[in-house]
């Protein structure tokens, strides 16, 4: 599902759009903070496996939410959440009905979550006329959750500290990312739980600026690395089997985002990525594929 400009409809009483699923081309772990966080350096795109938002006025007071996915209906969901601060921030009465769509595996790595309260704060700001900059609302999300500043930056960023610092960057490379996604959900506090530092020993920190000038997906792949991919293996065993049967099989070189569930490979045409994405598929171990474009950001 790929992203489309937001629309507004019925009188400026709706808003509506998607917003993109995020991959890490590199991740480091530099260590434990004092706050209980850990310092991270990450180079970010975002994805076209896509999520859709409407954010409508309503006559009951407060934020609801529906989801296709009825256990993210409830206050926690981090796009009630996103409306709920911002409609603080601004001082409105919210009376806000929020609906969203899923098609981003939840906990698979991909900050689907993060991504819909990003794309919530921009919507909200739009529908109650709050005038705020995309970095004012980075700001406000970033106290949501550390990824939700990235989406303001994206189609590629690198963040540092626990992500709520992000730069954006331009790639060279555009092209399509097969995604292979494990029915798996890996709590990422357990990941982190489990990281040690030898796990990121083969990093390489020119691997950012190597990305940014490459034109190609081949130029590309052998730089990717992820510091928690181990510890994802080891609390999420699943997981690792599905690595497993990935180098058994041949398929090239393909990487976990973040600390979930779902692995990614750079193509520079689609049609040898739908062709992976049938190998995956014959694979038989009951993932999810989907190719598409990247890097896309938040519309």
């Amino acid at each position: 599902m790929n992203a489309t400009a937001p629309n507004m409809t019925r009188a400026d009483t709706s808003v509506a759009t998607t917003n993109p699923s995020k991959l890490n081309l590199t991740l480091q772990v530099l260590g434990l903070r004092a706050d209980g966080f850990h310092d991270l350096r990450s180079l970010v795109i975002g994805a076209g496996l896509s999520d859709r938002i409407e954010c409508m006025r309503s006559d009951v007071p407060g934020v609801s939410v529906s989801c296709n996915d009825v256990e993210l209906t409830g206050p926690a969901n981090l796009a009630c959440r996103a409306a709920t601060r911002l409609a603080e921030h601004l001082g409105v009465d919210p009376d806000l009905h929020v609906d969203l769509e899923k098609f981003i595996p939840v906990a698979g790595g991909l900050a689907g979550g993060s991504g819909n309260a990003a794309a919530t704060l921009r919507l909200c700001n739009r529908l109650w006329n709050g005038g705020l900059t995309d970095g004012e609302l980075a700001e406000l999300g970033a106290e949501i959750g550390s990824d939700v500043p990235l989406f303001f930056s994206l189609p590629a960023a690198v963040m540092t500290g626990r992500g709520e610092r992000v730069e954006r960057v331009s790639l060279a490379w555009r092209g399509w990312v097969l995604l292979a996604c494990v029915d798996c959900a890996v709590s990422t506090s357990e990941v982190f739980a489990v990281w040690a530092s030898a796990d990121g020993g083969d990093s390489d920190t020119d691997s950012v600026e190597r990305i940014v000038r490459a034109r190609t997906a081949e130029q590309i792949m052998p730089c990717c690395f992820n510091d928690l991919e181990a510890a994802v293996f080891r609390v999420a065993p699943d997981v690792y089997r599905v690595a497993n049967a990935i180098a058994g099989a041949s398929l090239g070189p393909m990487r976990i985002s973040g600390a979930g569930s779902t692995f990614y490979r750079l193509f520079d045409d689609q049609e040898t990525a739908h062709r992976a994405a049938s190998r995956i598929d014959e694979l038989r171990m009951g993932l999810t594929t989907a190719v598409v474009p990247a890097p896309v950001g938040l519309v």
